[in-house]
């Protein structure tokens, strides 16, 4: 069991998810989207939103009582089965190679811009030495991850000074069109969907359910104060493009520099991790099968691999398309969470021998999600989310039925 913490031990990376250059971007892209100020109750439920999708898987890493005191990879060890934990590993690869493009295209294109040099080189002047530095090992870049954190924080007090129009405010009141409404909850959830699953890598030892909340609130809050200070940049540019909107500001286009190197970072880590759960160990030994035995890919190869895949991503203009994305995300991987936190409820409770989380309680939602978001239908992940609750209460009672079959 991971060794007690309280939550200022994790409240970093919290923090820098909260206070990211892509928060000021959604708001951009809320705000471009509504072609004016963002109403104030699709914010705020947006928030709540981020909040329960945070607390629901957070709380697994919580020590007992209150959770089960164990990072995410064990936790999928011990609800999923091997292939089911697989097709997650791979998901979550593809998940954090899009915001690796998603960074590293956004901090290419202010570089560029700075340095007066094609996007292009820019991405390979900011995305190479990331790499090596990431290869390196995460204990290298810890140090790194405060300083491009803290350029974040200054970042959105730029924006919030340079780029408020005289007289428009940017929020209004009320919630929007119901289909507005939920296609903003939406990319909320998208936002911290990768993050939400991957909770109790930064809740596990947490002491109790305040640290939790505590851990929220560091994320939630600085999202929705980020997001509210990046609909600026459209109410004045009618643009979501943060690197045109700070063209003619070189403090703030050098930070968006600085700011997105943590999220880098945190994207070749994390996906090298997630790409090694899902690679075919190799291998190795005087004798094969009976003498060989079983390695995983080596760190740097994954890392390496993602990275390649990332930054051909930002190559492409990816980060202009963060709220599709973000759409995307929310479809994908939320519905996970549902059996997950269902099952976990159980075992708390010891009411029953623990059951592994079947595919076929979230994956047909999760397609559901993704082909209704293809077919434009508004807040389509929302109903992945529900279809997942219906799959995973469809799923139990049919346990409770069987053996009296």
């Amino acid at each position: 069991m991971t060794p007690e913490r309280r939550w200022w031990n994790t409240a970093g990376a919290w923090l820098a998810i909260g206070t990211g250059p892509a928060a000021l971007v959604l708001g951009a892209g809320i705000a471009d989207r509504h072609d004016g100020p963002v109403p104030v109750g699709a914010l705020l439920a947006g928030g709540v939103a981020m909040t329960v999708l945070l607390l629901v898987p957070g709380r697994l890493g919580l020590r007992p009582p209150y959770g089960e005191g164990r990072p995410l990879a064990q936790l999928l060890e011990a609800y999923l089965p091997r292939g089911d934990r697989t097709v997650v590993g791979a998901l979550m690869a593809l998940a954090m190679a899009g915001w690796l493009g998603f960074n590293a295209g956004l901090g290419g294109a202010a570089l560029g811009s700075l340095l007066n040099v094609p996007k292009w080189a820019g991405v390979v002047v900011l995305g190479l030495p990331l790499l090596a530095i990431a290869a390196a090992g995460q204990h290298r870049w810890n140090a790194l991850a405060l300083v491009t954190t803290a350029a974040a924080l200054a970042l959105i007090v730029v924006i919030a000074t340079h780029g408020s129009p005289a007289g428009e405010p940017p929020l209004d009141a009320g919630f929007g069109t119901s289909s507005t409404l939920l296609t903003d909850i939406a990319v909320f959830v998208g936002y911290v969907a990768v993050f939400g699953l991957r909770a109790p890598d930064f809740t596990a030892g947490l002491r109790g359910r305040g640290d939790l909340w505590a851990c929220t609130a560091i994320l939630v809050l600085p999202t929705l104060v980020a997001a509210t200070a990046g609909t600026m940049i459209a109410l004045r540019s009618d643009s979501a493009d943060l690197v045109a909107h700070l063209r003619t500001s070189d403090l703030g286009t050098a930070l968006v520099v600085v700011a997105v190197a943590a999220p880098c970072l945190t994207a070749f880590h994390s996906g090298g991790l997630a790409l090694q759960s899902v690679v075919p160990a190799r291998l190795g030994g005087a004798a094969h099968p009976t003498g060989g035995h079983r390695q995983r890919l080596p760190d740097r190869a994954a890392t390496a691999v993602i990275g390649v895949a990332g930054l051909a991503l930002a190559l492409t203009g990816f980060e202009n398309a963060l709220l599709p994305w973000l759409t995307v995300l929310a479809a994908v991987l939320p519905p996970l969470v549902v059996p997950l936190g269902w099952e976990a409820r159980v075992r708390r409770r010891q009411r029953r021998p623990p059951r592994p989380v079947s595919a076929a309680m979230w994956l047909p939602a999760a397609t559901l999600g993704v082909v209704l978001t293809i077919a434009g239908v508004p807040g389509a992940p929302l109903a992945g989310l529900a279809a997942a609750v219906l799959c995973t209460a469809g799923m139990h009672g049919y346990h409770r039925i069987r053996p009296s079959r």
